[in-house]
């Protein structure tokens, strides 16, 4: 008898087919989740950057921030540039001096976070799950 005629064999091979297609089906599903999430935050950045050009131009983080401002503005610089350091000017020195400050607090604050670090456990995990189905 052919491995092809055991009943058994190919009752767990329809299974496993089975159980193949439904994890594809929720990678998948997974997957549109996530690009909508993506697309979703992307548009709510682009919102909170030009709300905080607005109020780089008014002044209201101070002048350093404003004089960067007027300079992204002109086309002199880019907050980019600031951020990764190849601004050498002393205002976006202390901008720079000031971000640091700021995310090394947010990132000590993130890491008593339970909630973000189970968050973040998920996220990795889902993310280990794509790239192996792929």
């Amino acid at each position: 008898m052919a491995l092809s005629d055991d009943p058994g064999l190919r009752a767990a091979l329809a299974e496993s087919r089975q159980s193949a297609a439904a994890a594809t089906r929720e990678l998948r599903s997974l997957a549109a989740r996530l690009s909508a999430q993506r697309d979703a935050f992307k548009r709510d950045a682009a919102a909170r950057r030009a709300e905080f050009e607005t109020q780089a131009r008014r002044g209201e983080f101070g002048p350093d921030q404003q004089r960067i401002q007027r300079r992204v503005d002109a086309g002199e610089t880019t907050w980019e540039d600031v951020a990764a350091g190849r601004d050498e000017d002393p205002s976006a020195a202390a901008a720079r001096a000031h971000m640091n400050a700021t995310f090394s607090a947010l990132h000590d604050e993130l890491q008593r976070d339970e909630e973000f670090q189970r968050a973040d456990a998920e996220a990795k995990d889902v993310q280990e799950r794509i790239e192996r189905s792929e």
